[in-house]
C-alpha cells in the first residue's frame, strides 16, 4: 500500500470512527477475524496438502497389495517436488505462529534490589488492573517502554517486559515516572478499551508473521504470501486510527493513578529531557579534541545535571519546538499539543513549563542504594564501547591540529593551502566567526565551490539567507555539491516554518538522490551495450596504470585493453574497462575468475571494471580492440 492511498484511507477511517464509533469498531473486530481465518487457511492448505498426499500414498498401497510402491517409487522425484514445497509451508507458517522471539536487552532488576519500584508496579498493576508485568530492565536511553512477548510467536503464555531507561528516571519525579510507565502499562492493561488493547497487541504480531511470510516458497507458498502481504498492510492500515486512540486511552491511565498535572509535566519532560540528553552528549563528546579517554562517570554528571533546573531559554525553545512538532502518518503517537488538550484541564496551560522537581528523583525514589552501583555499570559499558572510536578521533584531531600549524606557519601559501588552512580553523575552531575569511577567498577565488559551499553553510548557522547564493553557486560549479547543500538549505527553511521553500530543496535532492542511484547501478555493471572511447588518461595516470600492469603476475594474459566507457546516466562520468584476452592454455584451465580476482584488488587510481574477454564478453572484444590506444599490454 503506497503512501497516498494510506493516508486517504486514514483520513475516512478517522472520520467514520468519529461519525460511527460502534460501527467502525465492528469492522476492525470482523477484519481481525478474517486474520485468523488466514492464519487458519495458511496451516489448513499445508496440513492438508501434506495430509492428502500420505493418505493417498497409504491407500493406493493398501488396495494393490503394494505394488502402487513400485509405481511411486519411479514417481519419485514427482513427489517429492508436490511435497517439499508443502513441508516448507507448513514449517514456516508454524515458524510464524511458534517462533520464539528474542527478549528485550537490558539489565534486569529484581524485587530484592529494587523494593520500592516493584511496589510501586504491584500498586499500578492493582488499580489498573491489568497483566502482571513479568521483567523489570534498566537500559540507558532517555525512553520507557512495554513489550510482550508471547512464549510461541502469536500463540502462547505472553512475558511482559517494563524497560525503564535510567537517564530518565534521573530527569524526572516519581510521579512523572510513574506516569510515564503507566501510559506504557495502559497499552496491556486496556483500562478504558481492551478490545483497543486487544487490538494493539495484534498489529505488532502481524509485523511478525509477514516477515515470516517472505521466506515462504513453492506454489501455494507464494499465493499465501500475496495473501498476507496484502491483508498486513492493509490491517495495519485500517486500524491506525484505532492504534492512535489508543494512545489517547493511555494518557487516561497515566491520569488514573498519578492525575493529570503530573501526567502533562511527565509529557513535557520527557519532550525536555530528550534534547537535554543530546545536548550533554554533544558536550561530553567536545571533550574529545583535548582527552585520549572518555569519561568514566558519565551518568554520575548527567544525573547532577538533571537535577538542576533547566536554563530558561533552552526551555523555552525546546518546549515550543515539540509543541509545534506535528506527527505523522508513520507514527501512531499523537502529537504532544493534542495529547496535552485532551488531558483534564492542561489545554490552557499548555505552554507553561513542567513543575520544578521536588524531593528525590525518581531513580533516588526507585532504585535507592543500588543506584551508584547501576550508574557505574552503564557508564562503564559506555565508557568501555566508545573507547576506540574516541581515541582514533582524538588522533584525527591531533594531526589536524599539526597540519594547521604548520600551513599557519608557511609564508606563503598557495589557494589550495589556503583553502585548507580555512577549512581546518572552521572545523577546530568553531567560536571564532569565519565568514569575512572566507568571503575574502571567495572573492579571490570565486570558482572554488568548496570554499562557496563553506561559506554558504556558515552564513545559513548564522540565519543569513545570503547563504542560499553561495550554495547555488557551489552547486551549479559542483554537482556532488547538491545533495549537502539541499540538506542544509531544507533545515534552514524547516526551523523558519517555511515549508514550501523546504520542499523545493527536499524535492531537489530527491531529483539528485535518484540520478546518483542510477548512475551507481550503471557503474557497478559492466554492460557491453555501453559506448566506449578511448581512455584520455593523461601520461602519469597511464604510467601509474601500466606499473600496477607490470607489477602483478601476468602469467596466463595475453594482452589487455584499457577503454573508458560512457554510462547513459552520465557521459562525464569516468568509469573505465580493463578487458583481458588470455592465452589458450588459461582459457583450457579455467582460469578467468583466478586472473580477474588478481588485477581487481590492486589499488586502481580510477574506477575500473576487469573482465576476461571471452564467454559472454568474447565480442567485446572486438569492439574494444577497435577502440584507439587501447591496448596496454
Amino acid at each position: 500500500m503506497d503512501a497516498e492511498r494510506f493516508a486517504q484511507m486514514v483520513g475516512r477511517l478517522e472520520r467514520e470512527s468519529t461519525e460511527h464509533p460502534r460501527s467502525y469498531a465492528i469492522k476492525v473486530a470482523a477484519l481481525a477475524l478474517l486474520g485468523f481465518g488466514i492464519l487458519a487457511l495458511v496451516l489448513g492448505v499445508a496440513g492438508l496438502g501434506l495430509l492428502l498426499l500420505v493418505a493417498g500414498v497409504a491407500v493406493a498401497t493398501l488396495l494393490t497389495g503394494g505394488k502402487a510402491l513400485l509405481l511411486l517409487l519411479k514417481l519419485g522425484k514427482l513427489l517429492l517436488l508436490l511435497a517439499i514445497p508443502l513441508w516448507f509451508l507448513l514449517k514456516n507458517s508454524l515458524r510464524a505462529l511458534f517462533v520464539r522471539l528474542p527478549p528485550p536487552e537490558g539489565l534486569e532488576l529484581t524485587a530484592a534490589q529494587a523494593p520500592a519500584l516493584f511496589a510501586a508496579i504491584d500498586d499500578m498493576r492493582r488499580r489498573l488492573g491489568g497483566p502482571k508485568v513479568h521483567h523489570v530492565l534498566l537500559i540507558d536511553q532517555i525512553n520507557a517502554a512495554m513489550v510482550q512477548r508471547p512464549l510461541f510467536g502469536l500463540i502462547g503464555f505472553p512475558r511482559n517486559y517494563l524497560l525503564l531507561g535510567l537517564p530518565l528516571l534521573d530527569s524526572m519525579s516519581p510521579d512523572e515516572a510513574m506516569a510515564v510507565v503507566a501510559h506504557e502499562y495502559g497499552h496491556l492493561a486496556g483500562s478504558h478499551s481492551r478490545f483497543g488493547a486487544f487490538i494493539y497487541r495484534l498489529r505488532l504480531s502481524w509485523g511478525t508473521i509477514q516477515h515470516h511470510a517472505e521466506q515462504w516458497q513453492g506454489f501455494a507458498g507464494r499465493g499465501l504470501q500475496r495473501l498476507i502481504g496484502w491483508y498486513a498492510p492493509y490491517f495495519n492500515a485500517y486500524t491506525f486510527v484505532l492504534a492512535r486512540a489508543n494512545e489517547y486511552q493511555a494518557d487516561r491511565a497515566s491520569v488514573d493513578l498519578v492525575g493529570a498535572q503530573a501526567a502533562a509535566d511527565a509529557l513535557k519532560r520527557v519532550n525536555l529531557a530528550s534534547p537535554r540528553y543530546d545536548s550533554f552528549l554533544n558536550q561530553t563528546l567536545d571533550r574529545i579534541p583535548d582527552q585520549p579517554q572518555p569519561p568514566r562517570d558519565l551518568l554520575a554528571r548527567w544525573a547532577a545535571e538533571a537535577g538542576t533546573e533547566l536554563a530558561t531559554d533552552n526551555a523555552q525553545r525546546w518546549l515550543s519546538q515539540a509543541l509545534a512538532r506535528e506527527t505523522s502518518l508513520a507514527d501512531t503517537h499523537p502529537a504532544l499539543a493534542a495529547r496535552l488538550a485532551a488531558l483534564p484541564g492542561q489545554a490552557e496551560a499548555m505552554q507553561a513549563q513542567p513543575r520544578p522537581r521536588q524531593g528525590p528523583s525518581a531513580a533516588e525514589a526507585w532504585l535507592g542504594a543500588q543506584l551508584p552501583k547501576l550508574h557505574e555499570h552503564f557508564q562503564t559499558a559506555w565508557a568501555e564501547r566508545v573507547t576506540q572510536p574516541w581515541g582514533e578521533r582524538h588522533g584525527e584531531i591531533q594531526a589536524r591540529r599539526s597540519r594547521l600549524a604548520a600551513l599557519r606557519a608557511q609564508a606563503e601559501r598557495s589557494p589550495d593551502d589556503e583553502l585548507e588552512r580555512l577549512q581546518l580553523q572552521v572545523q577546530l575552531e568553531p567560536e571564532t566567526d569565519w565568514r569575512e575569511a572566507l568571503a575574502g577567498y571567495n572573492a579571490q577565488h570565486p570558482d572554488r565551490a568548496a570554499a562557496l559551499y563553506l561559506e554558504g553553510v556558515l552564513r545559513l548557522d548564522k540565519d543569513d539567507e545570503d547563504g542560499l547564493a553561495l550554495l547555488e553557486r557551489a552547486m551549479a560549479l559542483d554537482a556532488d555539491a547538491i545533495k549537502p547543500a539541499c540538506e542544509r538549505a531544507f533545515s534552514f527553511f524547516k526551523q523558519r516554518g517555511d515549508d514550501t521553500r523546504a520542499e523545493s530543496f527536499a524535492e531537489r535532492w530527491r531529483q539528485r538522490d535518484a540520478f546518483d542511484t542510477r548512475r551507481q547501478q550503471e557503474a557497478s555493471r559492466l554492460s557491453t551495450q555501453h559506448l566506449v572511447r578511448p581512455h584520455g588518461l593523461d601520461a602519469d595516470a597511464l604510467a601509474t596504470v601500466q606499473q600496477l600492469l607490470g607489477r602483478v603476475d601476468r602469467d596466463g594474459i595475453d594482452a589487455a585493453y584499457l577503454v573508458r566507457r560512457e554510462l547513459p546516466s552520465d557521459p562525464s562520468a569516468h568509469t573505465y574497462v580493463l578487458g583481458l584476452r588470455l592465452t589458450w592454455w588459461a582459457r583450457q584451465r579455467n582460469r578467468q575468475q583466478d586472473i580477474v580476482n588478481r588485477l581487481a584488488r590492486l589499488e586502481w587510481p580510477i574506477h575500473v571494471m576487469v573482465c576476461t574477454l571471452d564467454g559472454e564478453y568474447g565480442d567485446y572484444g572486438e569492439k574494444l580492440q577497435r577502440v584507439d590506444g587501447a591496448q596496454v599490454i
